[in-house]
Formats: structure tokens, C-alpha cells, sequence
């Protein structure tokens, strides 16, 4: 009987994560000032302007200025062993997937959490859908929701406008499933749709706005109370977009440390973790320039 040769590729399919990449596209990047517990935005306050004044002297006011704090968290990469054996006998490096899986999940993780802290739910400053009924996605959720719409993107493109923001640097982050019940309502043109960082995109603004989609981006109790990162859910939640203009939200990251500890006596193998600093919020005192389009529910 023939012996049969057993081959393993010099490669690992590794595992599979969304990127934080996007991130700089639709918030503004201050990690420059991300060296301690918490970033401090000052925000100008009103002025008033007079016309035809005829008093004087003049009355004289100050400007009330106030401050948009951006708490950093830490987060760590748990440790992880790679034996001996495993640099012997593998036919790829291990030690290098294992950076490459931690890296990863660390991107996919600040992402996520980056929307979930620019989120607010704010009485008349955020939008529900309006389009057909859809099986719902939010984790624990049952039964259907209304589609995101066109309609919807406009009426939140309204609140923006009454907010005063800027018309330019405005976005809409979706998650996949919520993108392409865009895409359904907008009669499907691949002309329109393009992978942009490794996500579908709608090429050219819709409405004033560039459409990001991600993995995920929020996901709300039928109170409009914002679920925490891997909340298991329950069967009325909802998820929702994101239309932001980028000025009115921010994040702030430090450089990643990566520990390594090769040849540990300990444990016969070389160790790896990590650790870094991240936090984000929207960078107005009053939450203007962050209008959340919320699922609502549908027969």
C-alpha cells in the first residue's frame, strides 16, 4: 500500500475582521491629544448680534464656552502562547498571524465602539424608517422593521440643516444589512455601487452625503436607550445609522503597544499581548451634527 504524503500550505487563512480605517473618513482624528484619561473639546458658545443699536454704551456679555469630554478607555489584547512546537513544526509563522488576528480584532472593536459612543438618542433629533418591512437583524430582535429609505436620508439631511452644520463632509455609516435596503429602494444601479477601504459604497453623494457601510453600527431598546458593545439584545431592539458631519464628531487613539516575551521559561513558548488607549463621542455640547435613523417596527 502506498504511503500518502500529507502537504500544509506555507500560509493561514486568517481570521476574518472589519478595519478601523473608516473611522477617519467620517470623524475627526484626535489622537494627537489621546495621552491620557480624557480628551477635552471646547466648544464656542452663542453670540449675540444687534441690529440698529441705538443704546450706549453698549451692553457688554461674555461668551459662555463649554467642553465636550472624550473619556479614553483601555483595552487589551489578552495573551497569547506560542509553543515551541508550533514554531518547529507549522508550516507558517504563527507568531506573525497571531499579530495579525489580535490587530484585527482590535480595529473591528474600536470601530464599533466609535459609533456606539458618537450615538444619542435626543428628543425630535433623529429620524425612524419608513420603507417596506424587512426581517429584523438587531442581535435578539424578532419580526420585521421598516427598510432605511431615500426619504429617510433626506429627512435627516432636514435636522442637519436646521442644526446649521456644514453641508460639506457629510456622512451615512450603515451597517451591510441596512446598506442594501438602501440600495432596494434606490432601484439597484451598479454604477453606483463601489468597494471603498473594503466596504460597498454608493459612489457619488446621495443627498449631500457619502455612504460608508460597515459591519455594524449601533443597535438600540425600543426606548431609544443604546445597547453597550455584545449586548446579547432582546426581541424589540432595533439598529440604526449614523448620518454625521464629520466636524461634529471626534476620536482619539494612542500608538498600540504590542508585548512580547520570547522563550518564557514558564510556559516553553513566546507570549504575546497588547494594549491601547481609545475614545469617541460627538463634539457638540447640544449633539448637533449626529442624527441617528432608527429602525422602526413593521407588520
Amino acid at each position: 500500500m502506498a504511503i500518502q504524503r500529507e502537504l500544509w500550505a506555507e500560509m493561514i487563512a486568517e481570521e476574518l475582521r472589519a478595519k478601523i480605517d473608516p473611522l477617519k473618513m467620517f470623524a475627526m482624528d484626535l489622537s494627537e491629544y489621546a495621552q491620557g484619561t480624557t480628551i477635552h473639546v471646547p466648544v464656542a458658545g452663542a453670540t449675540t448680534i444687534l441690529k440698529n443699536n441705538s443704546s450706549w454704551p453698549m451692553s457688554v456679555n461674555e461668551r459662555n464656552d463649554t467642553v465636550v469630554d472624550i473619556t479614553l478607555n483601555t483595552y487589551h489584547w489578552s495573551p497569547m502562547r506560542v509553543t515551541q512546537a508550533d514554531k518547529v513544526q507549522l508550516s507558517y509563522d504563527k507568531m506573525a498571524s497571531l499579530y495579525n488576528s489580535l490587530n484585527g480584532g482590535l480595529g473591528e472593536r474600536l470601530l464599533t465602539e466609535s459609533l456606539i459612543s458618537m450615538t444619542h438618542y435626543t428628543a425630535t433629533q433623529y429620524v425612524t424608517t419608513t420603507g417596506a418591512a424587512y426581517v429584523a437583524h438587531a442581535p435578539g430582535a424578532t419580526g420585521n422593521r421598516k427598510g432605511l429609505t431615500g426619504a429617510d436620508l433626506r429627512a435627516a439631511a432636514g435636522i442637519l440643516d436646521k442644526q446649521k452644520v456644514p453641508i460639506a463632509d457629510r456622512y451615512l455609516v450603515v451597517d451591510s444589512i441596512m446598506f442594501w435596503q438602501l440600495v432596494d429602494d434606490l432601484s439597484y444601479n451598479a454604477d453606483r455601487v463601489d468597494v471603498i477601504n473594503g466596504l460597498p459604497s454608493i459612489t457619488t453623494p446621495l443627498y449631500g452625503f457619502t455612504v460608508v457601510s460597515v459591519p455594524q453600527v449601533v443597535y438600540l431598546t425600543a426606548a431609544g436607550a443604546i445597547r453597550e458593545y455584545g449586548h446579547a439584545g432582546t426581541t424589540t431592539d432595533n439598529a440604526a445609522a449614523l448620518a454625521i458631519q464629520k466636524s461634529c464628531a471626534g476620536f482619539g487613539m494612542s500608538e498600540v503597544a504590542t508585548f512580547v516575551k520570547e522563550d518564557d521559561p514558564t510556559y516553553q513558548a513566546d507570549i504575546i499581548s497588547g494594549w491601547v488607549l481609545h475614545g469617541a463621542k460627538y463634539l457638540r455640547t447640544n449633539k448637533e451634527g449626529v442624527v441617528p435613523i432608527i429602525q422602526a417596527a413593521a407588520a
